[in-house]
């Protein structure tokens, strides 16, 4: 009997085993050496990023001011605070960033001003905005419980943008105490953490200042009341801003906080997107050496080693023109987690248009370690970080109102702070804004701490002497 073998059914045979091989190496080898392996990835985080529009939503404005007796020191004529707010809204207004913008005063409940406000109305408004207007509202000016006016801001019109307006101070009209505040915070993470449920939204806290005629009601020491009348004071006040990020896009397109007198500081609450922004790999800042493996933005380093110093540096730029975020937010390194081997040494805004190089990238960030390892990855993560002003802006001693340092201070603002972050670390445990991740190794082959080794292969050489010497026989066998 003769046994017929085909030559086109061997050369299948083989192409196969080529092909199984080929899919194998592409998606388990790890390795980050390869141009082809690496592009793909690179090219998909640009599309991510970059290539997809920002969705601009019109959404409608809620301006609601808290008319406690608290905060009659700021409206009387003149002050920085009617400036501020008026440019905020009238700003809000005038570039197309609403499509309506609604005014309200708020305390134990929700009092309309102007519904669907025009220029004339939010300038009338403003003109007879003073302590008399605010007894006069009808939504009476008594101290009320600050998570529930966050707690009605948030819920009421939840697809909205809403922007509170508030000195913030956590207090009760028979004195507070350190109870008191935890079971504020405690109410206030409740409170957002049941709204989050819900729906996802972002939370921006702005830091503003203004000269403040009034009295004062100092919280460590109720019911004890100072008259700051003409004492040429200054207090904080402050803006929570929440809304969903697609509403909130276009509002921060189109606004800097820095440009409206009494701006001091700012906290952004964002949704996690656990986006990867455009990065590449410089020869800036460099001590010690290495290899970039191209393409640059495959962020891969091989030959890695450290300088004589015993210290291992390097840099990458990255373009964050997404990320609708406070520019000291960014640059500043608390804000960051990467492995404890290494540190940021610094984040630093590119200013310099003629470098091709950096061209489409807006920031440089340089990572350093006196303890490299043969092959690591490196993450680097931004996380909503409670910032260092914070703490600086929280005070349970108010007892001096004039003092320098007590006018920059809230009683009890880092308990509000605090129970914020903690409702959104509930919500979104683990998640990042953004997240660039570099490969490094002391070898040429490079691979990252979790790449699997990859040789040359030699099975498939067995299998395709196997094959021939098949043939073969089989052949002979005719």
């Amino acid at each position: 009997m003769q046994i017929k073998f085909p030559l086109n059914y061997f050369c299948s045979i083989l192409l196969s085993c080529v092909f199984l091989f080929s899919c194998e190496s592409k998606s388990g080898s790890g390795n980050f050496g390869s141009r082809n392996d690496q592009e793909p990835s690179a090219n998909a985080n640009e599309e991510a990023v970059e290539d997809q529009p920002v969705k601009h939503t019109k959404a409608n404005f809620n301006i609601y001011i808290e008319n406690s007796g608290s905060m009659n020191g700021y409206v009387n004529s003149g002050s920085d605070f009617k400036n501020a707010v008026l440019g905020i809204i009238t700003d809000i207004k005038s570039r197309g960033i609403a499509k309506d913008v609604n005014i309200y005063y708020i305390n134990n409940s929700i009092c309309p001003q102007k519904l669907k406000a025009t220029a004339a109305d939010i300038q009338q408004f403003f003109m007879n905005l003073n302590p008399q207007s605010f007894q006069n509202s009808g939504c009476g000016t008594r101290t009320s419980f600050m998570p529930e006016i966050i707690r009605k801001t948030v819920t009421a019109n939840p697809e909205d943008v809403n922007i509170l307006i508030s000195d913030f101070i956590f207090s009760d009209s028979m004195g507070t105490s350190q109870q008191y505040l935890e079971l504020a915070k405690n109410s206030l993470v409740m409170n957002l953490s049941e709204q989050l449920k819900k729906g996802d939204f972002s939370s921006i806290i702005v830091k503003m200042n203004s000269n403040f005629n009034g009295r004062y009601f100092i919280e460590s020491q109720r019911p004890k009341v100072v008259d700051l009348n003409g004492k040429d004071v200054r207090r904080p006040y402050y803006l929570l801003i929440t809304g969903k990020n697609q509403s909130l896009n276009n509002f921060l397109d189109k606004t800097d906080f820095e440009n409206y007198t009494g701006y001091e500081n700012s906290y952004y609450l964002l949704t996690p997107t656990g986006s990867t922004p455009k990065a590449k790999l410089v020869r800036l800042h460099k001590k010690g050496n290495f290899d970039i493996v191209q393409p640059a933005t495959s962020m891969s380093l091989t030959n890695a080693a450290a300088g004589t110093d015993g210290i291992f540096q390097f840099a990458y730029v990255a373009n964050l023109e997404f990320l609708k975020i406070d520019e000291s937010f960014i640059t500043d390194t608390k804000n960051y987690t990467l492995p404890p081997n290494y540190e940021i040494v610094s984040i630093e805004k590119i200013g310099d248009d003629t470098n091709e190089s950096l061209k489409g990238f807006t920031h440089i960030y340089t990572l350093a370690t006196s303890e490299l390892k043969p092959r690591q990855d490196v993450p680097v993560k931004l996380k909503a970080n409670l910032p260092g002003w914070i703490s600086k802006t929280s005070t349970l001693n108010d007892t001096d109102p004039l003092d320098s340092v007590q006018q920059t201070q809230t009683f009890g603002f880092k308990y509000l702070a605090e129970g914020i972050s903690q409702a959104y670390n509930n919500a979104y445990d683990g998640k990042e804004q953004f997240s660039v991740n570099i490969k490094i190794s002391k070898n040429a082959a490079g691979g990252g701490e979790n790449s699997a080794s990859s040789g040359f292969p030699w099975w498939i050489i067995l299998v395709a002497a196997l094959a021939i010497g098949g043939f073969i026989f089989l052949k002979s066998k005719k």
